[in-house]
């Protein structure tokens, strides 16, 4: 997502239009739908700031059947761009960051708390993501859950056969040349501490540096190449150009649906990288704090995170919005199981010093670049 920033490929519904033509009173009833539609969206006083794509209808219905067609939709590229945006002076409502992205939102003043008691659907997160350190602080909730997922290593099954589950794979020399990940540095940066033996990742002493840079190389020495569209890599594992790659559980299911033998990761002993992003009530915001709660509440119900795993192929936070989706569907995803059994088998992605965090781009940009 994500990345975690949402790199996925998600995909974007386009609703048929139809005219509707014929006698007078037909006409008659398509322009009072027509007014009392303009009536209703002008009720709706909120801007969304989130990713290109997350403007699915499908996520909303209920605050669509009392605002109308709002709410406005403001796009970043990414939570960085986002937090550079709101930090000038940008302003809108509901913003959708990242688990690392919510102390650094917060300590900048750009949140407001959650009242959770206005969360519908409160009491049916999955509790390893809601009550995650890092986006309760201070005793007070500074995001509401809405999807997550994992990452973890992909393989060829009709090539590979591991002795054991682990991301090592990603630097066997048997697999020189053979290997992809994605340029996403958080993620890159957790397989590389993990597979360096660091012990506190988000929180490096200085001896872990020089390993992190080490592996750093190795996985890029070891690497075909860096994907930055999972179709790219679909194409590179069904073509057979590549045997290992980090990724994804959608790429995987695309994989399996075209007949490619993949298999994918579940319990590696390094444990899944794991993500999550929400919804936050910006400081900004001057739409009416009952709408604001209505629109996250519409995300977060059920319907609305059956959608999210279907079309998006991730996690719906809500564990009822998981109770209603196929379980040919979840097993697809690798979410067929216990939700928080997975959650408990894996490392969230947090927060890191930002001096850290420079500190690490600007290492991983030299070595990408080949020095």
């Amino acid at each position: 997502m994500r990345g975690i920033g949402h790199y996925c490929r998600v995909r974007f519904r386009t609703p048929a239009v139809r005219w509707i033509l014929g006698v007078t009173a037909g006409i008659v009833a398509v322009a009072i739908a027509v007014a009392a539609t303009a009536v209703a969206a002008e009720t709706s006083k909120l801007t969304y700031f989130t990713w290109a794509g997350y403007n699915d209808p499908a996520f909303r219905k209920p605050y669509t059947d009392k605002y109308g067609a709002g709410p406005r939709y403001t796009f970043y590229s990414g939570t960085d761009e986002g937090f550079t945006r709101l930090a000038a002076g940008f302003q809108a409502d509901v913003a959708h960051p990242c688990i690392h992205d919510v102390k650094k939102w917060k300590d900048a003043g750009l949140l407001q708390p959650i009242d959770t008691s206005k969360i519908t659907a409160w009491n049916d997160l999955l509790p390893g993501l809601r009550d995650s350190d890092a986006i309760r602080m201070d005793g007070k909730q500074w995001l509401v859950p809405w999807e997550w997922g994992f990452s973890s290593l992909m393989y060829r099954a009709d090539k590979v056969r591991p002795t054991e589950q682990t991301f090592a794979l990603l630097i066997d020399p048997k697999y020189r040349g053979r290997t992809a990940f994605p340029d996403v540095f958080d993620e890159l940066f957790q397989v590389a501490a993990v597979l360096a033996g660091v012990r506190t990742p988000l929180s490096l002493q200085e001896s872990d540096y020089p390993k992190v840079e080490q592996m750093f190389r190795a996985l890029r020495d070891n690497a075909r190449f860096m994907w930055t569209d999972p179709a790219q890599l679909e194409q590179a594992m069904a073509s057979g150009e590549i045997d290992v790659a980090w990724g994804w559980p959608n790429t995987v299911r695309h994989l399996r649906q075209q007949g490619v033998p993949v298999d994918y990761m579940l319990r590696p002993k390094e444990k899944l990288v794991t993500w999550l992003c929400g919804l936050a009530h910006l400081k900004s915001s001057t739409a009416p704090r009952q709408e604001v709660y209505d629109f996250i509440n519409a995300l977060t119900a059920p319907a609305s995170g059956k959608a999210l795993v279907e079309d998006f192929g991730y996690g719906a936070a809500n564990s009822e919005a998981l109770k209603i989706v196929p379980k040919a569907d979840l097993d697809a995803l690798g979410l067929g199981g216990d939700a928080n059994e997975l959650l408990a088998h894996g490392n969230l992605l947090g927060p890191m010093p930002e001096a850290q965090r420079k500190r690490l781009i600007d290492m991983w940009e030299t070595i990408k670049a080949g020095g």
